[in-house]
């Protein structure tokens, strides 16, 4: 044995040299291998061969190999190390002392005394320490059995995720002790008992049991209790518990106790299938002892296919979105069920749609539930009860684009509750068709369109003309043109290539009295630099503009001549109308528009800038023809010079109606008062998504300030913690929930790192308000089984 060891010690130096010889006269081609993946085969497990390495060893053969100084002994996925070690090979058996080392899939484990049994990895380990290969935590023990290759249970088990630093008096941030803790590799679990938590200087949190997560996998139990205190509702405590139900389904169960309001329960069931998916929530309130009512919100989705056993007809597309609330006031007291329902337009819609090839139908049944609030009315939508369509279409057949759209739809509302409005219920059916001849060429583009849109309207109740019908037929022509000039330049020392492209866009519409129609869903759309190169400046199909325009504008790009990307855009256009408009929308509605007079419009000026990475802006501004004042102005400014660190600035003016400065940013601490350690951030950020190392402070924030009103009208400001093995958040948030009513909360978490998150979370509020924002831990990194490999 001894002999055949050191032979192959010789076999292996004249490969090596054999190795250096040959590199001397071509480069080694390293070969990619199965023998290091990253999880071991059961048949490796099995069969692998066991190696026995040591400076002194004594072989009984097929009986017994007693090895003495630096004793290591190898198999698949496992390396034992000591100072003695012996194998009892008929048993399979191993017995070890002194300065015991064991790596196990990534995994370490110390100890004095040592007895595995190596096939099925059973056995003990005295006085361990020990280090999880899942989620980097450590600790030590009494005793440490092995139950499996794949569980384990500690005995008097110390653990804590906080990184050991030098020093005798080193204590950790925060450490679970239990009396006993079991961990299951292959469910990537750790059940412990007897628990106690210390958190810094605090007294410790006694807890009979606790089970937690070695990685970010799904798997069922109770998730971290949820605290907190708003003004509507008091303060807050909330109980998840998560139930793994399959791979592709899981619910939430939810029970909060409210200081203000009583106890209320959320559920959440999701699913995922081959052909449809979705999820639904429910949030049941018996009894609040504010309104002293029931209070309950739904929200369910699902979307998917019907076969329908047809292969003619093929599958049926199926969506369907349900949203309902108790009352009105569910929207402001009920923020924590969901964006949807946190609003006061809930629509509920069935959708069966079927497709084959161009050809198109749809059939759709749609309702609303409108919240009022008795300070500010809204306008409820007309319901669809039903809406059905059909489209066709063909491009670049024979050059010619074309297509025909019909629809059909009944519209319904009760305007009972806004005084003043009658609702028009009826029916409303329009076919749009529409076809072009578009020439595009690299130097430019030709495109001329006729298009069709005929409408037909049955009331219920007849109309100011004492008809209860009515019909429509509009004919618009338009053309658009335009030209492309390019050439290469240097700006800054950076090759760069320029284009310059003129556009030129007419549409012409005759006049129709539209005046009595009802407005079913049409709306104004928002003049900038895309709509002005449009046919109709309604959304909708209640009025078409009588049109008699010519738009005139050009646009400047600059491209990056290395990679294309687009550094600079300059855009400025202006529409040219020929005769008055004549078309608005009902005079008695708040969003009513100007009709446009013959001449010039406003002029529109836009620019986008994408120097580099880090800095973004975008730029338009509406100056009015007649007084040359900024009308409207919207400027965007982003700049994200490194992962977390993003500032987001916005500034919104439409004159004589809103004001508005919007400032966003998350952004280190140490940056500001001049503490940055750019050398131990660049070594930290090497992990992405793993934040910037320990001991950082970031403060995180936005605000809508409303300059018209001089007040603030939305602000979130908040301070977030990096310890390394913990992080801590509060974050105040105030929203204005009406024109008289406000909403304030207190949000505040503790993540202990590989353990838990203890509070309500404001991660939410964070990504919702600050665009670009980071989790500190938003990509936990499983480690490789490789990175301690012996």
């Amino acid at each position: 044995m001894l002999t055949l060891r050191l032979g192959g010690i010789a076999v292996g130096v004249a490969l090596l040299l054999q190795g250096v010889a040959h590199s001397q006269s071509a480069p080694l081609v390293l070969r990619s291998s199965t023998l290091l993946e990253e999880n071991i085969s059961p048949r490796q497990d099995k069969e692998g061969a066991v190696f026995v390495t040591g400076q002194s060893l004594v072989v009984q053969p097929d009986l017994r190999t007693v090895v003495d100084g630096a004793a290591n002994l190898r198999k698949p996925g496992l390396s034992l190390r000591a100072d003695r070690m012996v194998y009892e090979q008929s048993q399979d058996v191993v017995a070890a002392s002194g300065g015991i080392q064991i790596n196990r899939a990534g995994s370490q484990f110390k100890g004095s005394e040592l007895k595995l049994q190596v096939d099925s990895f059973q056995g003990t380990l005295d006085q361990p320490t020990f280090e999880i290969f899942g989620n980097g935590a450590h600790g030590s023990a009494s005793q440490l059995e092995f139950i499996d290759p794949t569980r384990a249970i500690v005995h008097q088990a110390n653990y804590t995720t906080c990184r050991r630093t030098p020093g005798p008096d080193w204590l950790p941030a925060w450490l679970l002790k239990a009396t006993r803790m079991s961990i299951d590799d292959e469910e990537s679990t750790v059940k412990a008992e007897g628990v106690k938590v210390r958190f810094q200087n605090f007294p410790e949190v006694s807890i009979p049991s606790l089970s937690f997560p070695l990685t970010t996998d799904r798997r069922s139990g109770f998730l971290p209790p949820i605290v907190g205190v708003t003004t509507r509702n008091g303060a807050e405590i909330a109980q998840p518990y998560y139930f793994d139900i399959a791979p592709n389904r899981d619910a939430t169960v939810t029970t909060h106790v409210m200081s203000k309001r009583g106890v209320a329960v959320d559920t959440e069931f999701r699913y995922l299938e081959k052909d449809y998916k979705g999820q639904t929530r429910l949030n049941l309130m018996p009894s609040d002892t504010l309104s002293d009512q029931a209070r309950w919100g739904l929200s369910s989705q699902h979307s998917g296919s019907i076969d329908t056993g047809i292969d003619r007809i093929g599958a049926l597309g199926l969506g369907l979105n349900l949203n309902r609330v108790s009352d009105d006031n569910y929207w402001r007291d009920f923020r924590r069920t969901g964006l949807v329902l946190t609003q006061r337009l809930l629509p509920s819609t069935g959708v069966l749609s079927w497709g084959r090839g161009a050809f198109n139908m749809t059939a759709q049944v749609q309702r609303w539930q409108t919240l009022q609030d008795i300070n500010s009315t809204i306008l409820p939508p007309y319901d669809r009860t039903p809406q059905i369509g059909m489209s066709y279409g063909q491009w670049q057949a024979n050059g010619f684009d074309w297509s025909v759209r019909g629809d059909t739809t009944r519209f319904e509302a009760d305007f009972s509750r806004n005084p003043g409005r009658v609702a028009q219920n009826g029916e409303r059916s329009f076919v749009h068709t529409q076809v072009s001849r578009p020439w595009i060429r690299p130097w430019g583009f030709f495109t001329p369109k006729l298009q069709l849109h005929a409408t037909r309207y049955q009331l219920d109740q007849p109309m100011d003309n004492g008809s209860s019908s009515a019909n429509r037929v509009l004919p618009t022509y338009s053309l658009d043109t335009g030209l492309v000039f390019e050439r290469a330049a240097q700006w800054f020392g950076r090759s760069v290539a320029q284009t310059l492209e003129p556009r030129a866009f007419y549409a012409k519409s005759p006049f129709r009295d539209q005046s009595m129609l009802p407005l079913y869903d049409t709306g104004i759309t928002d003049f900038n630099l895309s709509t002005i190169y449009s046919e109709n400046t309604f959304v909708g199909n209640d009025r078409l503009i009588d049109n008699d325009a010519l738009t005139l504008g050009v646009t400047s790009r600059f491209f990056d001549s290395v990679n294309g990307a687009e550094l600079l855009r300059l855009g400025v256009a202006q529409r040219i109308r020929f005769s008055d408009q004549r078309v608005v929308l009902d005079n008695t509605l708040l969003n009513n528009q100007l009709a446009a007079k013959t001449g010039l419009s406003d002029l529109l000026v836009g620019a986008g800038v994408r120097w580099d990475n880090r800095w973004a802006l975008d730029n338009t501004v509406q100056i009015n023809n007649q007084t040359n004042d900024i009308s409207r102005n919207t400027l965007q400014l982003r700049y994200y010079p490194s992962p977390y660190r993003v500032l987001n600035a916005a500034y919104r003016l439409n004159r004589g109606i809103s004001e508005q400065l919007d400032l966003g940013w998350q952004w280190p601490l140490s940056d500001l008062i001049g503490r940055r350690n750019t050398e131990a951030e660049s070594a930290w950020t090497r992990s992405p998504g793993q934040g910037l190392g320990p001991d950082r402070w970031f403060t995180v924030g936005r605000m809508n300030f409303s300059m018209s009103e001089g007040r603030m009208v939305e602000s979130l400001m908040g301070l977030e913690y990096d310890a390394g093995c913990w992080i801590g958040r509060i974050v105040f948030e105030r929203n204005q929930r009406s024109i008289e009513t406000s909403n304030t909360r207190l949000l505040f978490q503790l993540e202990l790192i590989g353990l838990a998150r203890v509070g309500s979370s404001p991660l939410a509020a964070l990504r919702n308000n600050i665009p670009r924002y980071q989790d500190l831990r938003d990509n936990p990194l499983q480690p490789s089984r490789f990175q301690n490999y012996e």
